[in-house]
């Protein structure tokens, strides 16, 4: 299952060694990465990123895409050029 990082101060996660928050940190995974889940349970997600397989916390993922200013701007700038379009042909 693929799952993206999605926390609420678009900040990364901790890939951790093992499921504890005390646990050595691998690696920092950061803000909208897509991961592929090998396992999951209520607080922690198995997964691999950069080489490296360790565990995430499951809150800290979403099963859609996360959204960034950027994609918003994209949509923002294409929707405009459609209402442009519109208004010509209704004139």
């Amino acid at each position: 299952m693929t799952a993206y990082v999605s926390t609420a101060n678009k900040g990364s996660v901790n890939l951790r060694e093992s499921t504890s928050k005390s646990s050595k940190i691998l690696a920092q995974i950061p803000y909208g990465t897509a991961l592929e889940i090998e396992y999951v349970n209520s607080t922690w997600s198995k997964t691999g990123y950069n080489g490296k397989v360790g565990y995430v916390m499951t809150e800290f993922l979403s099963n859609g895409k996360a959204i960034t200013k950027s994609d918003l701007q994209q949509v923002y700038d294409s929707l405009k050029k459609t209402l442009e379009t519109i208004e010509k042909i209704l004139k």
